[in-house]
């Protein structure tokens, strides 16, 4: 006894015209894809951006981002370049970046045995009472969480006293991002 077996023709155009949605669901974007990004414009009026200490422990500044991962392994990718400023020439600026998970404390990345009191880097200007210039920070960090994550500049100076450190300027455009890297 034979047996025949027909199937229906399938348009392949048809099927791929299905197929086409305007955003590919998280779970299948590609390792190493970013999934998205968060930015802080502090938009140069006044003196609204800038943060100023004479203090020797490290002191929060205005450059803040937060982002609320979508996935519990992914890598975030932190950015900025804020203008500093520093009043003496004797001592120097550390520039370090914090992170808040949920409603916790600050922490300095990275938050290991290693960490330098120095943060991510230090400035030193000899030779003149007043030293500006640019502060590029490019940060990698996992904080292995789903709960909102919060990023922060902080700065200190060597010694307390006179010596006065500033991130942000007044009239400067000046941004912090984060982006998220699916892993």
């Amino acid at each position: 006894m034979a047996i025949k077996v027909t199937k229906p023709e399938i348009n392949l155009r048809e099927k791929l015209a299905e197929l086409d949605f305007d955003q590919v669901p998280y779970h299948k974007i590609p390792k190493g894809s970013s999934i998205q990004t968060n930015y802080t414009l502090l938009a140069g009026s006044g003196s609204a951006n800038e943060s100023e200490t004479n203090s020797s422990s490290f002191q929060q500044t205005n450059f803040t981002v937060s982002i609320n991962p979508r996935f519990k392994n992914s890598l975030f990718k932190v950015e900025a370049a804020p203008n500093a400023k520093m009043n003496g020439a004797s001592a120097y600026q550390a520039v370090g970046l914090f992170r808040k998970i949920g409603d916790g404390d600050f922490v300095q990345i990275p938050n290991n045995s290693t960490l330098s009191p120095h943060g991510q880097m230090t400035l030193r200007w000899l030779g003149s009472s007043t030293w500006w210039g640019i502060v590029p920070i490019l940060v990698f960090d996992n904080p292995n969480t789903l709960e909102t994550v919060e990023y922060r500049i902080f700065q200190r100076n060597s010694t307390n006293g006179s010596f006065q450190v500033r991130i942000g300027e007044n009239g400067a455009d000046e941004h912090i991002s984060v982006t998220e890297i699916k892993q």
